[in-house]
């Protein structure tokens, strides 16, 4: 619920075509409710089975490259450097 212009604005999150605007916030609240019982009368909901056996994620093949890499630690500790030099304005200004 946010306010804008003086009116109160409400979203349901889960269904963003529920979108609603008054003068009160209790007015929105009531104009949610109301086209939430509206899309969901006479519905039911229903468990899809979906084969995923198939699936490779494009950056799997990537997984665990650095693990037996010696310069890993290293490297890590270099970027918490870097970071912390960043976050302290010592880097880029």
């Amino acid at each position: 619920m946010t306010k804008k212009d003086k009116k109160f604005v409400a979203r349901v999150c889960q269904w963003p075509e529920i979108l609603v605007e008054d003068d009160t916030e209790e007015g929105a609240m009531n104009m949610v409710r109301s086209r939430l019982k509206k899309l969901l009368y006479g519905g039911r909901i229903v468990q899809l089975d979906i084969n995923s056996e198939n699936y490779e994620h494009s950056w799997s093949e990537y997984a665990g490259m650095f693990a037996d890499d010696p310069d890993w630690e290293e490297f890590q500790e270099s970027v918490r450097q870097y970071r912390k030099e960043t976050d302290a304005g010592g880097v880029g200004k």
